[in-house]
């Protein structure tokens, strides 16, 4: 089953934990967007096997606010918000 779970912890600062799981191997992409919807980031972008991940993101060189992470693997994609505190 793909699923990707709230960031811990949220809000944050500097770092987070991001977790997710993928029913199947297949390349995994991890993005990073500010609110405008712009990519600041990408901490993912390869191959994984199937089961849970764990990916920290470290924030300490981007500014306070709101933040989307999307995970996708294959057809599947989903987009969580988190905040950075400074």
């Amino acid at each position: 089953v793909f699923a990707v779970s709230q960031n811990t912890p949220n809000p944050f600062n500097p770092a987070t934990t991001i977790s997710f799981s993928i029913a199947k191997s297949g390349k995994v992409t991890v993005d990073v967007f500010n609110a405008a919807g712009q990519k600041v980031d990408t901490i993912a972008n390869g191959m994984m096997n199937a089961g849970t991940h764990s990916l920290t993101w470290n924030a300490s060189r981007f500014s306070a606010g709101v933040y989307f992470y999307t995970v996708k693997t294959g057809d599947v994609s989903k987009t969580m918000k988190m905040t950075l505190l400074k």
